[in-house]
């Protein structure tokens, strides 16, 4: 395999830095393990207004109007009753170049507590850039408190042999480039076509 593709080191994150090929904002080299790089917990909440929806169609239905946005400052708590969802983000802001792909996983420190950090929206494609939405959940039978800057989550970055000829930024959709904050589904544009 060629020593410019597949997943990058502490030290390869770091040369792709200098080069400009990928940004995370803030950085703080102490988060920076041997292959990862640990995101924190962002200040935004938006916490789903159940009995206010009868029904949902991920076609028709504008996500956004479904929420109630929290605000929290570093060190406010936030109580995630069992077997509820919420939709938060990273403090980081990422971006990525049309030859770097990112991998954001939990880490099985919060996920032994029963806080899984995304359930699907994990990956962030050659050219995307912003701050990756979770979509938080407490499996546990017990409320689990939440603080913006608790590291529930972790990224892993990789390089193509060759940059992609398609990256996000170029899509037709990219529904969520450059999102700020928890972003809720989009969805709905695929079906106005």
């Amino acid at each position: 395999m060629d020593k410019k593709s597949g997943f990058l080191s502490d030290v390869d994150i770091l040369e792709v830095i200098k080069e400009g090929k990928l940004s995370i904002e803030p950085f703080n080299r102490e988060r920076l393990g041997s292959w990862t790089y640990d995101v924190e917990l962002g200040n935004t909440f938006k916490v789903p207004q159940y009995n206010e929806i009868k029904f949902i169609d991920p076609r028709l239905h504008h996500q956004e109007d479904m929420f109630r946005t929290v605000e929290l400052k570093d060190g406010e708590e936030f109580v995630l009753h069992p077997h509820r969802f919420i939709l938060a983000s990273t403090k980081e802001f990422i971006k990525l170049s049309d030859e770097i792909v990112c991998l954001l996983e939990g880490r099985s420190s919060f996920a032994r507590w029963g806080i899984v950090p995304h359930v699907q929206a994990g990956i962030g494609e050659p050219g995307w850039e912003g701050q990756y939405t979770l979509e938080v959940l407490n499996m546990n039978e017990v409320p689990v408190i939440l603080r913006p800057g608790d590291v529930l989550a972790q990224l892993y970055f990789a390089r193509f042999i060759t940059p992609t000829g398609n990256p996000y930024h170029t899509k037709a959709s990219k529904k969520y480039q450059g999102q700020i904050g928890p972003t809720p589904s989009k969805l709905f544009i695929d079906f106005k076509k």
